[in-house]
């Protein structure tokens, strides 16, 4: 029940899509289109290399890395502008992942009307909806790109 009242309430708040493009390729798309929508790669952490550091037992095929984007002319506008509870909205992830031989991209969606309650003193709702065009947009470009001569 509590799934269910959350999917009619929320929707889907993890977008999630999946190629049958090589991993590798995907992953340096990614980061080519995401400077092509004046973005920037902030950091990338390799879970893989995390959990072998660690000693930890994972698959020979196990790959998992979150890629943070940024774009420091926006976010320095929302927290100087708007207030320094923005940065816990910053940077923005993307998920890249091998699974059952595809690889999946996979973001935080959440609908405009959330963001604006979590930061009710603010007029979120039109750069939230920015944001959230320009994820859809890196995502759908990165995997018609990818998808090219696979």
């Amino acid at each position: 029940m509590k799934k269910i009242i959350s999917k009619w309430l929320m929707g889907n708040i993890v977008k999630k899509i999946t190629t049958n493009a090589p991993y590798e390729k995907v992953i340096k798309i990614l980061t080519e289109v995401v400077k092509e929508n004046k973005f920037a790669v902030v950091t990338t952490h390799d879970m893989k290399e995390t959990y072998t550091k660690k000693k930890l037992n994972i698959s020979s095929n196990f790959e998992y890395r979150i890629v943070q984007i940024s774009n420091a002319q926006k976010s320095h506008k929302a927290l100087t502008k708007m207030s320094f509870d923005m940065g816990v909205m910053m940077p923005k992830s993307i998920i890249v992942s091998l699974e059952n031989k595809k690889t999946t991209l996979r973001y935080m969606k959440m609908k405009p009307w959330m963001v604006s309650m979590m930061f009710p003193e603010l007029d979120i709702i039109p750069m939230s909806k920015m944001v959230t065009e320009i994820m859809d947009k890196i995502i759908n470009e990165t995997i018609k790109k990818s998808e090219r001569n696979n």
